[in-house]
């Protein structure tokens, strides 16, 4: 579409048209000669150059040649997920990011090998199949008026339900609560959790039990905050202080609270019989333990069981192997006092016998996404820098790749004779495939397929290395897109986040835009990152010292086995555990000529006793706190080297980022202020941890519009 807005059309770029106006952040560019042109608005020549431009544009979308990836890229390619079959049908939802925020979320059926929409309201999360029957059970508040109630702070919760044919869908549940999990017994009988909050109640309390009147006071309450417990904020959630998530039973119209008042549950599970429901449970007031408690209740007296495997340990993955046999994953890190992933075992519920089937150390699970077969249990793990579909048997806790090569997994599903996957191929975005059983692949769906064949997307070189510990690590460049041989290109290093997490040699928005904008882009999984196993991800003590010499090794290996990249226009950037990394870079060494550093930390000692999970990832991965060991946090914190920074550096946080806190960002930005060093920092209101992957989709494009200008600013001037 074309706005045009008063005043001139200005193209002033040579052997480009730009038609360019108030109204779009995007140029429309087309290789054609010209020098400047002023048009006004009014004459009739600005029609007939509009018309020409549009042709021209046109006839370009026809000739082959290839978009560049724009910076709102992101918004154009469709998310899959929760993938489910009955009766041979395939189902899953698409997303899609909307301009104004937050995603369309919709409901789809694959006939005759094509994805067909079966409803359109835009938020459906979740879907089951009715029991007993052949609808599709969603959650939906399609009434303006019931939205208008939930936004005044009444509970409701409404089920839709598509039936044959799936034409229109028709309320088929209306719940005068808000229920989160929910594990079905029946349409009129389930076990469901619903948030509580000690504050609210205690508003409820001063007002009679009158939930109206507690409202108003709730409201009038804004101006000021109360913690009084640890944490007392949590990203995402904002404040937590007195905030539970209880479990409830529903029997034919009556709720029965079945948790105490400072208890939180989550992870239910309900047996095949629905006899047993299994959860964790944590009670406390004031300080939040770490590790949580395994439960099992009687679906039919509600009696509730305990079981105290281990002293500290934290459950989850459950699945029922049948009745009375529970496969679940515990992790003892606390227990050991060491990283570690967690283990595999099976649980017997009646004699409380359990065995550990896997630990974990190589092949741990990434996402807890189990089946199982007469032999073992099939799940996925990060491998390396890709997500691997594995089977791992009961009998010898041998461990077979289901999947091979350059694919990575992010959901799948038993489906006839093989697999239903919903993966990345390549760098291409997420598509169904089905595998077979001789490990065939065959794709089902092109959803992103056209989208991408359109845009001029990076293939990445690989670049291996060996770290100075003698172990062989590997990471990719993205050549600048379209880059003439000979030519040196300014380049950038991008560090990611955990520190155990991982770096795919999928497709990254971010680092294809740099690449469509004429830059290098390398990135690596240092020691302390997931994919290689327990001990590898293990940098206790370690973070500032192995993992800074891995990326500074990398970076001479980039620049020895590539011959386009500018040794002397180097840039670095990362966000949270990348965001530290950066920092610490800085302070170390001058090789970067500039920096960006996102969601950041600054001092291990501000970070442990203000971020949301500051306690906890401390001792993790420093073994101590601020009162037992506090020169050692302080030698570790990046602030500490800020007095010997030279490289111009921006900062980018949120202002409700209680991950990373504020104060990460803010103290590096104030030292480098204070020593004199470029330096610019930009605060996104309303906006966590999460910015550059769920945020407003116009404060994503500003975080990385700003990031590339300062880049621009140091790296590309002549």
């Amino acid at each position: 579409m074309i706005h045009v807005s008063a005043g001139y059309f200005i193209m002033n770029i040579p052997h480009l048209w730009y038609f360019r106006c108030r109204m779009c952040p995007v140029a429309l560019q087309q290789t054609v000669k010209c020098s400047m042109i002023m048009i006004r608005k009014s004459s009739i020549s600005a029609l007939f150059l509009i018309a020409t431009l549009l042709s021209v544009y046109a006839a370009g979308e026809n000739t082959g040649e290839k978009k560049p990836v724009g910076i709102d890229f992101f918004t154009k390619v469709k998310g899959i997920s929760n993938i489910e079959e009955k009766d041979g049908n395939i189902f899953f939802i698409v997303s899609q990011i909307k301009e104004e925020g937050g995603a369309t979320r919709d409901l789809y059926q694959l006939i005759d090998g094509k994805p067909v929409r079966l409803t359109s309201s835009g938020n459906v999360s979740d879907y089951f199949f009715e029991e007993g029957g052949n609808g599709i059970i969603f959650r939906n508040v399609r009434d303006e008026k019931d939205r208008e109630k939930i936004k005044k702070g009444e509970q409701l919760t409404v089920f839709q339900k598509l039936s044959t044919g799936y034409q229109e869908a028709e309320e088929w549940l209306r719940l005068p609560f808000a229920a989160g999990q929910i594990e079905w017994i029946g349409k009129d009988r389930f076990f469901y959790t619903s948030s509580y909050s000690h504050h609210f109640e205690l508003l409820l309390r001063e007002s009679d039990g009158n939930r109206q009147e507690a409202l108003k006071k709730k409201e009038e309450n804004k101006g000021y905050r109360i913690f009084d417990e640890l944490p007392f904020w949590s990203n995402g959630r904002g404040d937590v202080s007195g905030q539970r998530t209880h479990l409830y039973y529903y029997d034919k119209g009556k709720s029965t609270l079945l948790s105490d008042t400072f208890e939180t549950v989550s992870s239910l599970k309900l047996s095949p019989d629905k006899k047993t429901l299994v959860y964790t449970s944590r009670k406390y007031y004031g300080k939040a333990p770490q590790s949580n408690h395994l439960v099992t209740l009687n679906a039919e007296t509600l009696e509730k069981k305990e079981h105290p495997l281990f002293k500290e340990a934290s459950y989850g993955g459950f699945h029922f192997l049948n009745d009375d046999e529970l496969f679940l994953t515990i992790n003892r890190s606390i227990e050991h006092d060491k990283s570690e992933n967690a283990g595999f075992y099976r649980l017997h519920l009646r004699s409380g016998n359990i065995s550990e089937i896997y630990d974990g150390a190589i092949y741990s699970s990434s996402g807890g996404s189990f089946t199982f077969d007469k032999d073992g249990a099939r799940y996925l793990s990060t491998v390396v820098d890709r997500t691997h579909l594995l089977h791992l048997a009961y009998k010898d806790a041998k461990v077979t790749f289901l999947t091979k090569g350059d694919i990575s997994v992010q959901n799948y599903l038993p489906y006839k004779d093989g697999f239903l996957l919903i993966a990345t191929t390549g760098q291409q975005g997420e598509e169904i495939y089905f595998l077979d059983r001789k490990g065939g692949l065959s794709p089902l769906t092109s959803i992103n397929t056209q989208l991408f064949a359109e845009h001029n997307v990076v293939e990445p070189v690989e670049i291996t290395f060996t770290n100075r510990e003698g172990r062989e690590l590997n990471g990719y460049v993205l050549p600048p897109a379209g880059y003439e041989k000979g030519k040196k290109y300014p380049a950038i290093l991008d560090i990611h986040g955990g520190p155990k997490s991982v770096y795919k040699a999928s497709f990254f928005h971010e680092m294809q835009y740099w690449a469509n904008q004429g830059y290098a882009v390398f990135f690596t999984n240092p020691t302390g990152s997931d994919g290689r196993g327990a001990e590898f991800a293990d940098i206790r003590g370690k973070i500032g010292t192995i993992d800074y010499d891995d990326l500074m090794d990398f970076t001479d290996a980039v620049l020895k086995q590539t011959d386009f990249i500018d040794k002397e226009r180097l840039g670095v950037t990362g966000g949270s555990y990348g965001g530290v990394m950066t920092n610490w870079i800085i302070g170390h060494t001058d090789r970067f000529k500039a920096a960006a550093s996102q969601r950041s930390i600054s001092s291990w000692q501000t970070f442990s006793n203000t971020s949301d999970i500051g306690h906890s990832f401390t001792y993790t991965y420093f073994g101590t706190d601020v009162w037992k060991n506090s020169e050692l946090l302080w030698d570790r914190s990046p602030l500490k080297y800020a007095d010997k920074v030279k490289t111009p550096t921006l900062f980018l946080h949120s202002d409700e980022d209680y991950r990373c806190w504020l104060e990460g960002g803010l103290q590096m930005y104030y030292a480098l202020q204070y020593f004199e060093v470029p330096t610019r920092m930009i605060i996104f209101k309303g906006e966590n941890h999460e910015l550059s992957r769920s945020g407003k989709p116009q404060n994503r494009i500003k975080r990385l519009d700003e990031i590339t200008k300062w880049f621009d600013k140091y790296l590309k001037a002549e």
